[in-house]
C-alpha cells in the first residue's frame, strides 16, 4: 500500500473503492468524477491489480495532486472481488461506494445518493445509471426504467429484476453504495472465485443478512458501454450460473420457495444469454459450419438461431 490511513470519526462520509487493470485510458476520467463529488467523499482508493501497463503511474500521479487519493498495489492479480476487498480493509467511510475504472460518477451522484441512504435508514442504496459512448462524449437517458422516486428493494425484487432478459434491464448492473458497518458487522466481503458477477452475490449475501436496500430514480452512474472495448471484465456465464446455483444451496434460500423459483428463472436466462452471445460471435466470425454443430449439439443456441432469423424476416418485409 502506497499510502498508510488510520481510522476517522464516521461523519456519513464516502470512500470510494476503484479497481484497476490495465486501466491507463481511462484511469483518470475515473477518479476525477469521483474527486468533483465535493465534501461527502473522504477518501478514493485506488487498487492497481498488479497491472501491466502504466496504471500505477497514473495512480500515484494523481494521489500527488490530492491527498484523498489512496493507492493500494497488488503484487499479484486478484481479480475485481480481491481488489475491492483489499480497498474494503483499509476504507474507514461510513459508506463504501464501488466505481469501475471505465466508468464514472455524474456530478452529485454521492452526495444524493447517500444522503437518500442517510434519509431512509438503508443499509444499501443505488440510483439509475446511464450508458456514456465514450466516442461522442454522451451519455444516454435512465436506464432502469423506475416508476417511483425511491424503489424499495426486497431480496425477492431483486431477484425478479437482476437478470438478463427480465421485466426491465438487469438490477445486478446497478452499483450501490454500502453502509461500511453492516458488512463489517455481517463479515461481508465480495467472493474471491468469482470475476464476473461478483456485484449480484454481494448484494444478495446483503440481502440475505437483513440488508435494507433501496434505489433513488436518478441517473447518477455513468456505466461506459461494452461496447467501447474498455471493458477489462472477463465474461463468464457458465461461472455465474455456478455461482447462482451455488446460492440454491443456501438455507435462506432452499427454504423459500419463491426464492428457488426466481434464482432458478435468472440461471435460466443467463444460459440464454450465453447461448445468445455464442450465436452472435459465431455469425460475426461466419463460421456457419460451427454454428451448426452448436446448434445440433445445444437447444438454446439453436433457438437463439431461429429467433434471429424470424428477426430478419420480420425486419425484410417491414422493409
Amino acid at each position: 500500500m502506497e499510502n498508510k490511513v488510520t481510522p476517522a470519526v464516521g461523519r456519513n462520509d464516502v470512500s470510494v473503492l476503484i479497481a484497476a487493470f490495465n486501466a491507463s485510458p481511462f484511469l483518470e476520467r475515473a477518479v476525477s468524477s469521483a474527486m468533483n463529488q465535493g465534501s461527502s467523499v473522504l477518501e478514493i482508493i485506488v487498487v492497481d491489480d498488479c497491472s501491466t501497463d502504466a496504471t500505477l503511474d497514473i495512480a500515484r500521479r494523481i494521489a500527488k495532486q490530492d491527498e484523498r487519493v489512496k493507492v493500494v498495489h497488488l503484487s499479484k492479480n486478484v481479480g475485481p472481488s480481491g481488489a475491492r476487498n483489499a480497498g474494503l480493509h483499509v476504507a474507514r467511510g461510513d459508506w463504501v461506494a464501488v466505481l469501475d475504472a471505465d466508468d464514472a460518477y455524474a456530478p452529485g451522484r454521492l452526495e444524493r445518493l447517500i444522503q437518500t441512504g442517510a434519509s431512509e435508514k438503508a443499509d444499501i442504496v443505488a440510483d439509475n445509471f446511464a450508458f456514456y459512448d465514450p466516442t461522442s462524449g454522451t451519455s444516454g437517458s435512465s436506464a432502469a426504467a423506475l416508476t417511483s422516486e425511491i424503489t424499495p428493494v426486497s431480496t425477492e425484487a431483486f431477484l425478479i429484476h437482476a437478470r438478463p432478459f427480465g421485466p426491465d434491464i438487469d438490477w445486478g448492473l446497478l452499483k450501490p453504495a454500502f453502509r461500511r458497518q453492516f458488512l463489517i458487522d455481517r463479515s461481508l466481503r465480495y467472493p474471491e472465485d468469482s470475476r464476473h458477477g461478483e456485484d449480484f452475490l454481494l448484494v444478495m449475501g446483503a440481502l440475505l443478512a437483513g440488508a435494507k436496500y433501496v434505489v433513488a430514480n436518478f441517473p447518477g452512474y455513468l456505466y461506459t458501454h461494452r461496447g467501447s472495448g474498455w471493458s477489462r471484465t472477463q465474461i463468464n456465464y457458465d461461472g455465474q450460473v455456478k455461482q447462482s446455483s451455488k446460492l440454491l444451496l443456501d438455507p435462506r434460500v432452499a427454504n423459500d420457495r419463491k426464492l428457488v423459483h426466481l434464482l432458478n428463472a435468472r440461471i435460466r436466462s443467463i444460459k440464454r444469454l450465453s447461448a445468445e452471445r455464442s450465436t452472435q460471435s459465431l455469425i460475426k466470425d461466419r463460421r456457419p459450419f460451427r454454428l451448426l454443430a452448436a446448434a445440433t449439439t445445444d437447444w438454446r443456441i439453436a433457438l437463439s438461431v431461429l429467433r434471429k432469423f424470424k428477426n430478419k424476416a420480420a425486419s425484410v418485409r417491414i422493409g
